[in-house]
């Protein structure tokens, strides 16, 4: 089946989703939270690669995407969380399972603390405990002034590239150097176009996660969790303190060197199957 796309309405505007739906599916669906500064297009060959026995969401984040942004001047992970509750009102979902990674985690994290109802479980991808960013105290600005030279858009394309030489991507030295596969051209350019999109707005849920305390605030999930684990990630290479503090979490563990999108689906698959 295809991933399609539409929009919903909701008070700050309109928030834009993709899916793929199953008209014959009974099991719960599965909403799939994408981290930031991108959108729902990043976790796109995720979905591609799930079994096609529930329905599947996967929303821009309010801020993101082609999502319109909150109507709060300095908005906290759980708002992100409350408006994500809103979307899903709006399409019509009162209860699914949860997969977020990184930004995504953290709101789908929230969901399960604050709206437990709505969750039957939760999966929590690249979330480890915070890193020290002392030497760059600007996390989570806004990119230059948009201008006449068009220097947001070198800005945009420079983010998305670093992503994947440097964690975090805003603290440019040796020591924050990784060795991950550049992804192919035409990935950072659809990475890079879902930045611009939300140019003005994205950086308020970078913020949120920086001053979301993350041992704090998983300590209170009360829903089935599965944390994802692959020892040798350079970026996020021990999650196990995250499954320490969630009670009666579960690790799931990823081939070693296979973080690709193929192998996570299989162990949501595995994982949802063992629910059902």
């Amino acid at each position: 089946m295809k991933i399609l796309r539409a929009f919903t309405n909701i008070k700050e505007g309109q928030a834009h989703y993709r899916y793929i739906k199953n008209d014959k599916a009974t099991k719960l669906p599965l909403v799939i939270i994408h981290m930031s500064p991108v959108a729902s297009g990043f976790v796109a060959p995720l979905m591609e690669n799930l079994k096609l026995d529930r329905n599947i969401y996967a929303p821009d984040t309010l801020g993101n995407g082609d999502s319109s942004p909150l109507l709060i001047e300095k908005p906290e992970i759980i708002d992100f969380a409350e408006g994500l509750t809103r979307i899903l009102d709006s399409i019509g979902i009162n209860k699914a399972h949860f997969y977020g990674v990184r930004t995504g985690a953290m709101i789908a994290s929230e969901v399960a603390i604050n709206f437990p109802d709505r969750v039957e479980s939760l999966m929590i991808d690249e979330l480890v405990p915070a890193r020290s960013s002392a030497e760059n105290p600007n996390i989570g600005e806004p990119c230059p002034p948009i201008n006449y030279s068009g220097t947001q858009f070198t800005w945009a394309w420079h983010v998305m590239r670093d992503h994947f030489i440097y964690h975090p991507w805003w603290d440019r030295y040796a020591d924050n150097r990784i060795t991950l596969n550049l992804p192919s051209a035409n990935l950072l350019h659809e990475y890079t176009t879902e930045l611009l999109k939300a140019i003005r707005t994205f950086h308020y849920s970078y913020k949120a996660a920086q001053s979301w305390n993350r041992i704090q605030r998983l300590a209170l999930i009360n829903k089935p969790t599965g944390v994802f684990y692959e020892p040798s990630h350079e970026a996020f290479p021990d999650t196990r303190p995250i499954a320490k503090v969630i009670d009666g979490s579960f690790l799931l563990e990823l081939p070693i060197r296979d973080t690709s999108q193929k192998s996570k689906a299989t162990l949501i698959d595995k994982w949802l199957n063992n629910l059902d």
